[in-house]
């Protein structure tokens, strides 16, 4: 059986969701027959939805509550939930029961009196897609539902629900997963199915999941069938995760607005098999480390950029194009934080701007870029961080016939420095920063 229904939470301290929990403990204070008859769950898919939705019908029905008011999980009301065979508790998909007709069957049979249990549950899940027919239906039955009747509504989008049927639910919210449920929730079954998994290998998978315990759950499992110890590597390979050095290739060539580089960057990934989807997450938790480091606009442009083809994937028949169209815009777009602004060519000072980026007034000079190599440095920091750092022990040795030329004082160091991409990305920053198109070499220096 799958992972994630042979390992769905049973009881309350299961849920691994700690706010959703919390909220849910908060019901086990007040006596049955004085807590809401209607319950609204709102949030993203796989975050645990109808697995609550059956802990608390379960709440209401268990036979050997604990002396919290928790449900045992165990007795045969709670196993006959779980299972999905109580007699009491019907589920129902509301992306096929949409018309009015299902939700006056509901309010007809709701009226007789529990089977099996005291309370009769309905989980009502993607509500959202009820007619407004049958919204008016279920309307009438929530503002006078029988004293044994319960309803858990769930959905993904709570715009669509009237807000005369909202404000008659205890609304319990769910957002994405943090990174530490979705541990928790990974390290219950992996110690369950005693399997051998590194830390860097659950990190990938909960960076991955997207905040969906559904998620984590399916790509644990398709990982469980290695015969090996679970590395990062094995994650990368099973779960066709692009490699950092792809990642890190592809973010360069987009800073350094490299249109071509970068569609071509994306043309390999799609070859190779590689997702779309998991590839754009990580290049995302990326720039958001960049971004936490220090600030720029296009930091910021990028991300947004990003962020919104991401949301575009799930609709597009083809996966790769959204991030090909943020890729093309964001390589063609004209503003960049480093423009020149036109002023007296005599002033040799430097202008910092509120979030981030420098401009230079006048001609680039040797004095000048010295004088304001620090600045140089920290406009490389978003970019790479370890050229940054090689640049800190180099200094400008000229600047004439716009070519740029830079002394490093190591081997190690010109070697790094004079690769193309590294000297393209230098170049990229000195025309944001003093408004001048030029080429950059290195040269081997003594100390």
């Amino acid at each position: 059986m799958a992972f994630y229904r042979t390992y769905r939470p049973k009881v309350l301290e299961e849920i691994d969701n700690a706010q959703v929990r919390e909220t849910v403990e908060l019901l086990l204070t007040k006596p049955k027959d004085q807590l809401p008859h209607a319950y609204l769950l709102i949030g993203p898919k796989g975050t645990g939805k109808t697995t609550t939705a059956r802990v608390i019908a379960k709440l209401f029905n268990c036979e050997k509550p604990a002396k919290t008011g928790a449900p045992c999980g165990t007795c045969e009301q709670c196993s006959a939930i779980a299972g999905g065979v109580h007699l009491d508790v019907m589920e129902i998909d509301a992306a096929s029961n949409t018309g009015v007709d299902n939700i006056r069957e509901l309010r007809d049979a709701i009226a007789l009196a529990p089977a099996r249990g005291k309370w009769k549950i309905y989980i009502i899940d993607e509500v959202h897609m009820l007619s407004p027919g049958a919204f008016n239906a279920l309307l009438k039955t929530l503002e006078e539902p029988p004293l044994h009747a319960i309803f858990i509504l769930a959905t993904t989008d709570p715009q669509k629900i009237p807000a005369t049927v909202s404000s008659r639910c205890q609304i319990i919210p769910f957002g994405k997963a943090e990174s530490p449920d979705l541990i928790h929730a990974l390290e219950r079954i992996i110690k369950a199915e005693k399997m051998t998994i590194d830390e860097e290998a659950v990190r990938l998978i909960v960076q991955n999941a997207d905040g969906s315990f559904r998620d984590a759950v399916k790509m644990l499992e398709q990982l469980s069938f290695q015969k090996k110890k679970i590395t990062a590597e094995v994650v990368y390979k099973t779960l066709a995760i692009a490699e950092t050095k792809r990642r890190d290739d592809f973010l360069t060539h987009l800073f350094n607005r490299q249109m071509k580089e970068s569609l071509a960057d994306i043309q390999a990934l799609v070859a190779e098999g590689r997702d779309v989807k998991t590839f754009l997450v990580d290049c995302l938790w990326q720039l958001q480390k960049r971004f936490v480091a220090g600030q720029t606009a296009d930091l910021r442009e990028l991300i947004r950029r990003l962020i919104q083809a991401y949301g575009e994937l799930r609709s597009s028949p083809i996966p790769e194009l959204p991030l090909e169209l943020a890729v093309v815009e964001y390589c063609e777009q004209n503003k960049t934080i480093g423009q020149v602004i036109n002023s007296p060519s005599n002033s040799p000072s430097l202008e910092k701007r509120g979030q981030g980026g420098v401009t230079m007034e006048g001609l680039l000079s040797l004095d000048k870029l010295t004088e304001h190599w620090r600045d140089v440095i920290d406009e490389l920091k978003p970019f790479n961080h370890s050229v940054a750092a090689v640049c800190r022990s180099a200094r400008p040795k000229g600047v004439k016939d716009g070519i740029v030329t830079i002394e490093a004082f190591y081997p190690f160091h010109q070697e790094k420095l004079s690769e193309v991409k590294t000297r393209d990305m230098i170049a990229t920053v000195l025309k944001k920063l003093f408004g001048e198109k030029v080429k950059v070499e290195v040269v081997l220096g003594k100390k």
